[in-house]
C-alpha cells in the first residue's frame, strides 16, 4: 500500500468512467488525467453525474487534444544538443555498482575531442547551445590537462559559432582540491560531484580500491569550495541506498543542487527491481510530503534545490507544473553523442557494448540507418498508449531496456511502476499547490520556466551580439551579460 495521505483510484466515482481518463482521489475533489495527452484536470465530486455533460466538459478542456510531435524530423528536435567524450575510462575508486567493471588508463585525444566537437556542431547547426561533456566512464579529474584543453577550446568554438558551447563534467570528488577547483572554474566549467547522501549511505558503495569509504575526502574537498552556486550533488539510488528523504535532507545543507537518480537496473544486485520497488516508492511519497509541507509553508527552496538540477523527480515535478509534453524519454543518440576511447561514436556514455546503439565512427561518420531506428524506438508509443503518464515520463530508456530484456525496444515494468508513481505524486504536488494558492504556484511555475529556458539559445545575447560590429566576441559580452547587467543593459540600449 502506498504511504501517502491521497489514494489513487481507476473509474471509482459515481458516473465517471470516460474512455482514457482515469482519477485521482483529492479529498473534495477528483484529479482527472487523460491518456491521450498526459493532461490533468480537477473537479468537485459534486459536479458532472451526466456522463455526457462531463464529456463536453473534458473536450472543451482539451483532455482528448493529440499531441502534435513531428515523427521525422529528428534533427531540429532537440535545441541542446549534449557532445559526450569518453576522456578517462580510468577510475580511482571502485564503486559497486559501476558499470565500467574492466577500467582501464584508455583515453581519446585532445584533437579526436576537437573533431568530434566540429562534427557534431556541423551536423546540429540549428541548435541553440551545445553542452559539452567530457566525463567519460572513469574520473575526468585524472586528466586534468585534457579538461582544461577541451574547455578552452569550448570557448573558442563559442565565439567561432556565436552561440554558447558550455563544458560541464561530473566528478568523484576525490580530487577536487583547491587548485583543481580553481583551474575548472576559471575554465568555465559547471561541475558536479557524486555522492550518495550520508557517510553511511556513500561509504556503502563509493569506495576506494583498498575498501575504505570516499566520503570524508570529499566532503573536506567540498569545503573549501568557496564559490558553490554552481555545484550539485549526484545521488545513486541503489538496494543499499533508498532512503531518498534522509539523502535528501543531508546534503541539502551542502550543495544548492541535488540530483537523485536510479542507478541501471541491469545490475541486478545494485538497483531498482521487484524487490524493493514499492520501498523506493514510499521514499519518494515522503519526499514529496515533505516538499509539499514546505512549500506550501512558504518555502520554495527546498523543491528548488531538486528542480534546479536534472533530479529524476524533478523532471516530473517540472513537466507537470508546466504541463510541458515530451515525445522521447531522453535524446539519445539524436541529441546525445558519445565519442569512445577507440573511436566509435555510440549514442550515450551508458551505451558502450551495445551493438544496436553504436551509430557511427569518427572517421566514417554516422550509421543513419541505425540512429533512424533509434529514433523509431524512442518515439514509438504503442507500448505506453495506456499509460497516463506517456507525455510526462516519454518511455523507457534503452540502456535499461537492452540490460533487462537484450534488445532495446523492451520494456521494463518494475521502472514503469515507478515513473508511474512519480507522475502521480507530481499531480498531487501540482493540484495542492494550486488549491492553496494561485500566486504561490504562479512563482512556482515562473521557476520551472526560467529554469527550462536555460537550455535554449538567449536570444537577447544573440541580438546584441548581431549588432556590436564584432566589437565583442561571444564570450566576452556573455562575461558582460552574465556579471555587469548595467553595463550589459547599455550596451543593449546603444545597439537595439
Amino acid at each position: 500500500m502506498l504511504v501517502t495521505s491521497f489514494a489513487i483510484s481507476i473509474f471509482i466515482y459515481r458516473r465517471i468512467n470516460v474512455r482514457n481518463i482515469i482519477t485521482y482521489d483529492f479529498g473534495e475533489s477528483l484529479i482527472l488525467v487523460s491518456k491521450v495527452n498526459s493532461n490533468q484536470l480537477a473537479i468537485t465530486k459534486k459536479n458532472f453525474d451526466n456522463k455526457k455533460e462531463l464529456e463536453i466538459f473534458l473536450i472543451k478542456n482539451h483532455m482528448f487534444d493529440e499531441i502534435p510531435f513531428s515523427f521525422t524530423n529528428h534533427l531540429n528536435y532537440f535545441k541542446t544538443i549534449y557532445i559526450c567524450l569518453h576522456s578517462s575510462a580510468g577510475c580511482n575508486l571502485n564503486c559497486k555498482y559501476c558499470f565500467n567493471k574492466e577500467k582501464s588508463n584508455n583515453s581519446i585525444s585532445f584533437e579526436d575531442s576537437k573533431k568530434f566537437i566540429d562534427l557534431l556542431i556541423t551536423r546540429f547547426p540549428n541548435a541553440g547551445k551545445y553542452i559539452v561533456d567530457p566525463t567519460g566512464s572513469g574520473e575526468p579529474l585524472l586528466k586534468m590537462d585534457l579538461m582544461l584543453e577541451i574547455a578552452k577550446y569550448c570557448k573558442e568554438k563559442s565565439n567561432q559559432i556565436r552561440k554558447e558551447v558550455l563544458p560541464m563534467l561530473v566528478t568523484n570528488g576525490t580530487l577536487l582540491h583547491k587548485d583543481n577547483v580553481k583551474l575548472l572554474q576559471n575554465a568555465g566549467y559547471i561541475f558536479g560531484i557524486s555522492i550518495d547522501g550520508t557517510k553511511k549511505q556513500h561509504d556503502a558503495n563509493r569506495i576506494f580500491p583498498l575498501g575504505k569509504g570516499s566520503y570524508n575526502t570529499i566532503i573536506k574537498n567540498i569545503k573549501q569550495i568557496k564559490e558553490k552556486q554552481y555545484l550539485g550533488g549526484a545521488v545513486t539510488l541503489t538496494k543499499s541506498n533508498q532512503d531518498v528523504l534522509t539523502t535528501f535532507l543531508h546534503l541539502k545543507k551542502i550543495f544548492p543542487t541535488i540530483s537523485i537518480k536510479p542507478v541501471r537496473n541491469f545490475n541486478k544486485n545494485g538497483g531498482i527491481d521487484e524487490t524493493n520497488v514499492e520501498q523506493i516508492k514510499r521514499e519518494y511519497t515522503k519526499l514529496n510530503q515533505y516538499l509539499l509541507r514546505k512549500t506550501l509553508a512558504g518555502n520554495l527552496n527546498d523543491v528548488g534545490i531538486l528542480l534546479n538540477g536534472d533530479d529524476y523527480f524533478g523532471k516530473f515535478l517540472t513537466r507537470v507544473i508546466l504541463n510541458q509534453k515530451v515525445l522521447t524519454r531522453c535524446d539519445t543518440g539524436v541529441g546525445r553523442m558519445s565519442l569512445t576511447a577507440d573511436n566509435k561514436i555510440v549514442s550515450c556514455p551508458g551505451a558502450i557494448g551495445i551493438p544496436e546503439l553504436e551509430i557511427g565512427t569518427l572517421n566514417e561518420g554516422f550509421d543513419d540507418k541505425k540512429i533512424e531506428n533509434i529514433w523509431s524506438t524512442l518515439s514509438n508509443k504503442s507500448k505506453c498508449s495506456d499509460c497516463e503518464a506517456n507525455f510526462v515520463c516519454g518511455g523507457e530508456c534503452l540502456v535499461v531496456s537492452y540490460y533487462s530484456h537484450n534488445r532495446i525496444d523492451g520494456f521494463d515494468l518494475v521502472m514503469c511502476n515507478l515513473k508511474k508513481h512519480l507522475f502521480y505524486l507530481a499531480v498531487l504536488f501540482k493540484f495542492a499547490i494550486l488549491n492553496h494558492s494561485l500566486d504561490l504556484y504562479e512563482i512556482l511555475y515562473e521557476g520551472c520556466q526560467t529554469k527550462t529556458k536555460r537550455f535554449d539559445e538567449d536570444l537577447e545575447l544573440k541580438a546584441v551580439l548581431s549588432k556590436t560590429n564584432n566589437q565583442y566576441s561571444f564570450q566576452e559580452l556573455k562575461n558582460v551579460k552574465d556579471n555587469f547587467k548595467e553595463e550589459f543593459n547599455r550596451i543593449k540600449r546603444e545597439t537595439l
